[in-house]
């Protein structure tokens, strides 16, 4: 209704919604490219891993940060299942949420 009574604004919001939607298209865009980038990486890196072991004869041809982050998170991951794995406990009224240890 703002739009019917104040001819003044209507100079304005087509131009700003047409700069959105192109600011949104460009920003989607550039995040679908990164995205498909990124995906590429990591199955370079998964196929590197399954066909090199790091020997001299089979080398890996990962960069060298990726692979130390990999390793470090992987160890985290093992940390965490050595860990109490039983979080709940059953009683009568279902399962209960118990503290961390």
């Amino acid at each position: 209704m703002a739009f019917n009574y104040h001819r003044e604004l209507q100079a304005w919001v087509v131009p700003l919604l047409l700069v959105g939607f192109f600011a949104y298209l460009m920003s989607h865009s550039f995040l679908s490219v990164f995205e498909v980038t990124a995906d590429a990486m990591f199955l370079c890196f998964a196929i590197d891993m399954e066909t090199n072991d790091g020997t001299a004869e089979k080398p890996y041809f990962v960069d060298q940060d990726l692979l130390a982050f990999v390793s470090q998170s992987n160890k985290l991951t093992e940390g965490r299942k050595h860990r109490n794995t039983r979080p709940f406990q059953d009683n009568e009224d279902g399962t209960e949420l118990q503290p961390m240890v």
